[in-house]
Parts: structure tokens; C-alpha cells; sequence
């Protein structure tokens, strides 16, 4: 008996952006990149690889569109099967496999082996983009409609959160990497 592989949060990523309608893969991932791209962000690559996957297991179908002046366009839509395979997803109590890695928390774990004014530079960077994702959310959230769009509404507040604690974050962590420039 052949057994299939689970799939991965990615691959059920594609398949809940797949609910919101007929996609290619670049729509995919312009999709992806306004509205999960927040908290989970997949690769152009990674979207690319999984689409023929989910055709394969019958939880997509793919069609080519004629289009004038450029090659086609394969299209992806959800099937009845990938609905299920989804919703078993969403309603089973499975945590998340993955663990959040953020690379700049790294080299501040290790901070006292390199140049601390490089640090502060990235952890000044981070901020930078904390702004600019808090600026976007804001804008988000002016104009959803938070009854129609409830759980995306719901995934919003945590973004605004999340970055409105990374500014906090950013800007006590330049103040201690001040203070103890000041004191060496």
C-alpha cells in the first residue's frame, strides 16, 4: 500500500490561498506576499515546486489560459479534494512542526564575540522595517472589513502587535547597546 507523505505548512499555505479563487503562480505569490507574507512567507521558488505536487495529489487542478502577446498562463484552483485535505488541516489540533528563527536574535546571542556597532546597525535596520510593517498593517486595517474578512482580521491584530513590540524591542535594545558603549 502506497503511503503519501504529509504535507507541509507551506503546502497548506498554498492550498488556503488557493481559496481565495483561480491563480498562477506569480498571482500566488503576489497574494501570499499581501497577506500571509506578514507571518509566513513562502518562496517564489517554494510556490513554483508545490502547485505540480498539489495536482498530483489531486488536491488542485491546473489549466492553461491563452494570453495575447505572452506565452500562457497555468492557472491553479482548489478542488473538492484539496478543500477537505485543508479543513482537516485547520480542524485538526496539530501545533505547528516549525520553530521561528530569526537570525539577528542569533548574532545578539553571540554579540559579545563581534562589533557591537554592527549589531546595533541591524538591530537600527530591524526597526526601520518594524516601522514600515507597522505603517502597512495600519493601512490594512483602515480598510478591512472586519466582518467579512474576520480570521484575516483576526491574524492582522497579532501583526500589529508583533510590530508594534518589535519597535519596543528595537528601541530598549539600542538603548542598552548605548549605554554600554558609553561605559566601556
Amino acid at each position: 500500500m502506497e503511503t503519501t507523505a504529509p504535507l507541509s505548512d507551506t503546502e497548506y499555505a498554498v492550498l488556503g490561498l488557493l481559496t481565495f479563487g483561480e491563480r498562477s503562480g506569480y498571482e500566488l505569490d503576489k497574494l501570499a506576499g499581501r497577506s500571509i507574507g506578514y507571518f509566513w512567507q513562502p518562496a517564489k521558488s517554494k510556490i513554483y515546486a508545490i502547485l505540480p505536487r498539489l495536482v498530483e495529489r489531486g488536491l488542485a487542478e491546473v489549466s492553461d489560459v491563452a494570453q495575447t502577446g505572452r506565452p500562457d498562463k497555468r492557472v491553479y484552483r482548489l478542488t473538492e479534494r484539496g478543500s477537505e485535505e485543508l479543513r482537516r488541516w485547520l480542524d485538526s489540533g496539530e501545533p505547528p512542526r516549525g520553530v521561528a528563527r530569526d537570525g539577528l536574535l542569533l548574532k545578539l546571542f553571540f554579540g559579545a564575540h563581534g562589533d557591537a556597532e554592527v549589531l546595533r546597525a541591524q538591530v537600527a535596520g530591524r526597526l526601520e522595517r518594524a516601522w514600515r510593517q507597522l505603517a502597512e498593517l495600519e493601512e490594512i486595517e483602515r480598510n478591512i472589513d472586519r466582518e467579512e474578512d474576520f480570521f484575516p482580521y483576526l491574524t492582522l491584530l497579532h501583526g500589529l502587535e508583533d510590530a508594534r513590540s518589535t519597535i519596543a524591542w528595537c528601541k530598549q535594545t539600542i538603548k542598552l547597546l548605548d549605554r554600554r558603549r558609553v561605559r566601556a
